[in-house]
């Protein structure tokens, strides 16, 4: 008899256990929305990148690609792109694997930050047509439990970031800060270089100011300064400086410029001359504005970051 009623009993829970299962299989849970990862793509068929961040007051982000290099607009104006940072990008989004799922529907939206007036929206699209739309929402950092224990000890923490497909309702939560990523600030990604060369390989180093003109070489492996030995200490410093030289801010006021004062020439191997010039304007807070020709159409504010100081003030 005992037998029989456990026989029965047993029958009854397995029934139980099929019809919960069934129910949570198909009554929209988390593990029938889960994705392990939230866009898999091919970052080469990419062309252009849109980046509307609901809460700038600037235009959204438009970046092209042009060949093997990529473009910023600005306006109506194109300008060159840090490459690196756009390649960075896609290469996060062609694979961007899922943590967990965070929750789904409008109150969800809003608890991560997804929804039209909080959520980033970036669309990438090759051509003329769209191939993903993500909603990039809230950042959290979880510091680890050693070092809340131990201050001291310093962990890299756990960051998390939230997003959503845009024409689905599902919030996923993936590593990283992708706010950073994708700024909705058109200066992010600007290229803004100067000068990018090996200091091996600059060989000669002419540098105009008002009264003053020095030249440097090494014809024979020895520095020279108009002629005379330079310290080989100094010149192997600057040459450091202004091989990798970068502005900090962008000047955008009314252009051209007309009569810089200050003019740098580097020369060398394997790369193409570069002059950056400098041109006094009266704004103090500007004091000079440079450009490359290295990185046409762009100009620096002097001031920021002492960039006219590294190159004429040594």
């Amino acid at each position: 008899m005992f037998k029989k009623v456990s026989s029965g009993v047993l029958i009854i829970v397995l029934a139980v256990l099929m019809i919960a299962y069934l129910i949570v299989r198909y009554s929209g849970s988390n593990d029938r929305t889960f994705r392990d990862k939230v866009l898999s793509l091919d970052a080469t068929t990419v062309t252009e990148v849109l980046i509307d961040d609901p809460k700038s007051t600037e235009d959204p982000v438009d970046l092209r690609k042009s060949g093997n290099n990529w473009m910023v607009r600005v306006g109506n104006k194109d300008y060159n792109a840090d490459s690196n940072v756009v390649k960075n990008m896609l290469k996060l989004v062609s694979d961007m694997p899922t943590k967990r799922f965070a929750g789904k529907g409008t109150d969800a939206w809003t608890k991560y930050e997804v929804n039209d007036s909080t959520g980033t929206l970036v669309t990438l699209k090759s051509g003329d047509k769209t191939i993903a739309e993500l909603v990039v929402g809230k950042f959290s950092y979880n510091v680890p439990k050693e070092q809340q224990q131990m201050p001291n000890r310093q962990q890299r923490g756990e960051m998390t970031s939230y997003v959503r497909l845009a024409d689905e309702k599902e919030v996923y939560a993936v590593d990283g800060f992708l706010k950073t990523t994708f700024s909705g600030k058109i200066e992010s990604y600007r290229y803004r270089n100067l000068a990018s060369v090996n200091p091996s390989d600059i060989t000669r180093i002419t540098m105009t100011e008002p009264g003053n003109r020095k030249v440097y070489e090494n014809p024979d492996g020895k520095w020279t300064e108009n002629g005379m030995p330079a310290d080989s200490a100094t010149v192997a410093k600057f040459r450091s400086t202004i091989a990798r030289l970068s502005g900090t801010k962008f000047y955008n006021e009314v252009l051209p410029l007309s009569g810089a004062s200050h003019s740098l020439m580097i020369e060398g191997n394997n790369f193409a001359p570069v002059e950056i010039q400098a041109y006094p304007v009266a704004d103090t807070n500007v004091n000079y504005v440079i450009t490359s020709s290295a990185n046409p159409g762009s100009y620096f504010i002097g001031k920021e970051g002492g960039l006219f100081d590294k190159i004429w003030q040594r």
